[in-house]
């Protein structure tokens, strides 16, 4: 229970830290509604990310402090430029106020998201027991141990010992994280759960349901199918969660549609003053610091659909009579410079060559079948969210309007780059077109839910709209009836009963603590709940990376020699590595162990993250070595003290 506790104290905390900075400078923009609301999340991101630049650079600590003077600073900017641009304009329309429905449906979505996401993780203290999870929960501490959040110092855990400058890293989310355990005192893994819940829950929902309204207006039908489809699509938020794990991704990916929804507001959007479209790019500016320093992957995905929307707008244009046409050439050459820069960073983002190494998996084909049933990355059938989506294109081909078409151009463009990782077998085009993403299947099956819950609400209305003039214009209304209760099935409980429960239990085994966990076994974690009594603090521990000693960093708040699995080992190291087991007094190995405060030895015996094969010759005879002694053991899970060097 007091777990549980634990994590209702990260929610409350985070439900401020990302709510209140964020809604506060979108009041004071002019924002109301859920307009506010949506933004509110990724424009706190903001906030954090800028904080985390700044605070290094005036001699400040990571905490709330920088935060709140960074809150204070653009605050005072949004005032000035209201005051000088767009004083008394209404920038957020009181007729888009959404109906008691409509609301019930806002909040009844991060609901179930919520339910989801705790059926996944089991319990507030679990941890993905996955690869990238080793780096994320360590660079928390380092975050936490070093008082700096930068994402130009965050590499630093890793590279340290080269002696090169540490390079730019998409750190928003080891930010917000280390602010979260700073102002609640909970644990780093109750706080990295309580973010996929904030981010999933809150962020992403709010997000959608806006861009769906400004697709298709504020219909309450609309937005509660917009709603309830946003917790039907495994491939987001779930998979994010699961996969990798891609914590900073899944954070970037859920400020994308409502960043989305402003940029069509901003170009689409009607104004009898050229000054409110200001006011609209202007809060559009302000999400991009969170989503470029949450990960590029998610800037990249804007950038790609920020050019479909800009076409559309060019498109519109183009049909226009020439009386009503403003602005001559300047659209065009803006679009030109728009592409030009969208397609350097689409080249400057990608991440190194030997980290885009991942190979397509399947034929165009099978590709395009997932799309068609939208079940991505492999997973089950999701029958009722692909009729609805479907239903979604035939309503797109009905009505011919510019968002319509915006919202198929859309879909278009995700389910190409889709199809070109999982299945375009030349390499060179693949690379070129999906190497932002790492070629990476996962991370494109992430994009679809974005594209896929407009159309699904836009299908269901629809369909909605037509069973209920059917049903009233025939005599025999049940054939109609039966259809309109088949349609609620198809919106949400087929989808949970589904693809979303074979989803949670996938992503649930990778949560779980047992003897077979591919990171930490249940006895591994035992024996790490018991450092902080047996391991003085100034100490330092070594061990495999792989096999998950490093997390003794971020779950014993212990110093550990490697603390990621991909890391610079300096020579000095690697003859620790090479010899450990063998050092006597006074021999150059004992001299480095002493240099470097290292007195524990963790050994989780062999088995690796990822099935890996990594072999530390001086580690893989501690057992029988003179060198150390075994002080505390559960199961085949180890801890040594070195003995040999006085």
């Amino acid at each position: 229970m007091t777990i549980w506790i634990e994590l209702l104290l990260a929610l409350g905390t985070l439900g401020v830290l990302l709510f209140v900075p964020g809604y506060l400078i979108a009041r004071t923009l002019g924002l109301r509604g859920l307009w506010a609301v949506a933004v509110s999340g990724p424009a706190s991101v903001t906030v954090v990310v800028i904080a985390s630049v700044v605070a290094p650079l005036v001699g400040l600590a990571w905490g709330v402090l920088p935060v709140v003077v960074v809150l204070v600073a653009l605050l005072v900017v949004v005032v000035a430029l209201r005051i000088l641009i767009w004083r008394n304009l209404p920038v957020g329309r009181v007729e888009e106020g959404l109906r008691p429905w409509a609301c019930v449906a806002l909040v009844a979505a991060p609901l179930v998201i919520l339910v989801q996401v705790l059926l996944m993780i089991g319990s507030p203290d679990h941890i993905s027991q996955t690869f990238d999870n080793i780096f994320h929960l360590n660079a928390v501490r380092y975050v936490l141990e070093t008082g700096n959040a930068s994402p130009f110092w965050v590499s630093s855990l890793t590279s340290a010992e080269s002696g090169v400058p540490p390079t730019f890293y998409p750190a928003g989310w080891h930010a917000f994280a280390a602010l979260l355990v700073g102002v609640s005192g909970v644990s780093i893994p109750v706080a990295s759960n309580a973010l996929v819940i904030g981010f999933a829950t809150f962020t992403w929902t709010t997000g959608i349901i806006a861009l769906t309204r400004e697709l298709w207006g504020s219909r309450t039908v609309t937005i509660v199918a917009a709603a309830a489809a946003s917790t039907c699509f495994p491939a987001f938020p779930l998979l994010l969660a699961d996969y990798g794990v891609l914590f900073p991704y899944m954070m970037g990916l859920s400020f994308v549609p409502v960043t989305l929804a402003l940029l069509i507001r901003a170009v689409l959007g009607g104004f009898s003053d050229g000054r409110e479209r200001i006011a609209w790019l202007v809060a559009l500016s302000g999400l991009l610091p969170a989503i470029a320093i949450s990960h590029p992957g998610a800037l990249v995905a804007l950038l790609a659909f920020g050019a479909v929307v800009l076409i559309a707008a060019l498109a519109r244009r183009a049909g226009q009579s020439k009386e009503r046409i403003r602005g001559g050439v300047w659209p065009w050459a803006w679009m030109a410079v728009y592409l030009v820069v969208a397609g350097c960073l689409w080249y400057f983002l990608r991440p190194p060559a030997d980290a885009r190494t991942w190979p397509p998996e399947m034929t165009v084909g099978q590709a395009f079948g997932e799309i068609i049933t939208a079940s991505v990355n492999r997973a089950p059938v999701n029958l009722g969210m692909a009729a609805l989506v479907v239903i979604g294109v035939i309503a797109v081909f009905r009505s011919r309007t510019t968002r319509a078409w915006l919202a198929l151009g859309l879909l278009a463009l995700a389910a190409a780059l889709y199809i070109t990782a999982a299945g375009v077998p030349y390499l060179i085009f693949r690379d070129v077109l999906v190497g932002a993403w790492y070629n990476n299947i996962p991370r494109l099956a992430a994009l679809m839910p974005l594209v896929w819950v407009p159309l699904a609400a836009l299908g269901f209305t629809a369909a909605w709209d037509a069973l209920l003039a059917r049903r009233r214009a025939d005599a025999r209304p049940l054939l109609a009836t039966v259809a309109i209760v088949i349609l609620l099935l198809a919106v949400f409980p087929v989808p949970q009963a589904m693809s979303m429960r074979q989803a949670v239990r996938d992503a649930r085994a990778n949560y779980a603590v047992t003897d077979e966990a591919p990171l930490l076994s249940s006895d591994e974690w035992a024996l790490l709940d018991r450092l902080d009594d047996e391991v003085p603090a100034d100490a330092v521990i070594i061990g495999s990376p792989w096999t998950g000693t490093a997390l003794a960093y971020a779950l014993a708040d212990r110093e550990v020699l490697l603390p990621h699995t991909l890391m610079y080992v300096s020579p000095e190291m690697q003859t620790i590595l090479d010899r450990l087991d063998t050092a006597d007094a006074g021999s150059e190995v004992c001299d480095l162990l002493l240099d470097r405060r290292i007195e524990y030895v963790l050994d989780f015996g062999r088995r690796e993250v990822n099935d890996g094969r990594h072999i530390y010759r001086g580690l893989d005879r501690l057992a029988s070595s003179d060198s150390v002694e075994l002080i505390d053991s559960e199961g085949d899970a180890r801890l040594y003290r070195v003995t040999a060097c006085g």
